[in-house]
């Protein structure tokens, strides 16, 4: 009897084993209709505007903390301005793509691509697509609020770090 339960419960394992491992990757066609369903290019852009303005602010707020002038605030602002000009201009949708589509690939199969199409083209699907981008301002807010919190310490390790490097330096 023990024999039989054995036998059975690894022919049950091999088969789903056996048929996971068969299971069709997601087709380059049903990745590229989720990624429009999802709206992948804009939601980039909306995450990068996200960062810029949780960015600027953080940068504005330290800098104002500190007592830097108007001028050097300015220059600052403009070296990130086109440091993410520059990433967006190199890291786009367009670059992205190819990854993603690799990517989801390798993860998941057809008939997984195909569900998540199914629900992203109903209206709770589309309503999470339209409120994710609001939901990841209010997680970034709160991250705003914490790194800022943990930027005198973090630069109170660089400064310490460039110190015992310069002692170290100078030791030699």
């Amino acid at each position: 009897m023990k024999t039989i339960k054995f036998h059975g419960a690894a022919l049950a394992l091999a088969l789903t084993l056996t048929s996971q491992a068969h299971a069709a990757p997601a087709t380059h066609a049903s990745l590229e209709a989720l990624f429009q369903l999802q709206h992948a290019d804009t939601m980039v852009d909306g995450v990068y505007d996200a960062m810029h303005k949780s960015m600027s602010q953080m940068f504005a707020q330290d800098g104002s903390k500190r007592g830097e002038s108007p001028a050097r605030q300015r220059i600052e602002a403009k070296a990130m301005d086109d440091t993410m000009a520059l990433v967006r201009a190199e890291y786009n949708w367009a670059v992205i793509e190819p990854d993603m589509i690799d990517a989801y690939q390798k993860t998941f199969t057809e008939e997984e691509v195909t569900a998540m199409i199914n629900f992203y083209a109903t209206p709770a699907g589309q309503a999470t697509i339209t409120k994710v981008p609001q939901l990841m301002q209010a997680v970034m807010a709160g991250a705003q609020t914490r790194m800022q919190a943990l930027l005198p310490r973090i630069r109170a390790i660089a400064d310490k770090a460039r110190a015992d490097a310069d002692a170290a330096d100078t030791a030699h």
